[in-house]
């Protein structure tokens, strides 16, 4: 392992104002005397597509997991032993989704 004598030990990674918010004898030494030459603070406004990525996520989790309308008459027809499925499809979904996997990735 090679030590690269230009970066800085651990704890000297923080920039001077990260640093001099925890000393107050600092802090009053870099503030301006007149009001009007203080700077904005930095600000975070979230955007429309985050209310919406909410409010799907949302509705996302009341989504049940198993669709139940679907389920039981299919667990029910197994149960029976009436459950046919047909091969010809089966075979088919599942070269399409070997298909639509491939071409991701």
């Amino acid at each position: 392992m090679k030590i690269d004598p230009k970066v800085p030990a651990n704890g000297q990674l923080q920039s001077d104002r990260v640093q001099n918010t925890a000393n107050p004898a600092v802090q009053s030494q870099s503030r301006p005397a007149d009001a009007s030459q203080v700077q904005a603070e930095d600000t975070f406004q979230p955007s429309g597509r985050h209310a919406e990525l909410q409010r799907l996520t949302a509705q996302a989790a009341s989504v049940p997991e198993v669709r139940t309308e679907k389920v039981a008459p299919l667990q029910a027809k197994v149960q029976r032993g009436t459950y046919k499925p047909d091969s010809q499809k089966v075979a088919d979904a599942l070269i399409s989704e070997q298909s639509r996997s491939s071409a991701k990735g």
